[in-house]
């Protein structure tokens, strides 16, 4: 839920959501004293069968991340108590370029082959 990708509007949107729900939750258990946390999770596509067929531009930067390795990352950030985990990390920068004009932005993630990254998509 940090960017949008075209062909997955009702997916990012959900994942928004996630974010957002996540982050307000977080704020709601804090302000009333609760010792309940939460880890929000914001990985790149994930090698299952519902990215199959999914490129990236620079797979060393944005690698599609295998399941196995997530799951252990995931593990780690609940046990070490993370607010969030954004995987890999080079989209963090994400977060920095938000606040860029939109046409900006746009040609940045154009470059990065987001909105590409569907083209071949062939997943479920």
């Amino acid at each position: 839920g940090l960017s949008g990708t075209s062909r997955l509007t009702d997916y990012c949107a959900s994942k928004f959501a996630a974010v957002g729900f996540d982050e307000s939750l977080r704020l709601e258990l804090k302000r009333l004293g609760h010792p309940i946390r939460t880890t929000v999770v914001c990985p790149y596509y994930i090698d299952t069968g519902m990215f199959r067929g999914v490129k990236t531009r620079f797979s060393w930067l944005l690698p599609i991340l295998d399941p196995v390795y997530v799951t252990f990352r995931i593990l780690d950030a609940i046990e070490k108590d993370r607010a969030r985990l954004i995987m890999p990390r080079f989209v963090v920068s994400v977060l920095m370029i938000k606040f860029l004009p939109a046409p900006l932005f746009d040609a940045i993630m154009g470059f990065f082959g987001v909105s590409r990254s569907m083209d071949e998509f062939k997943g479920r």
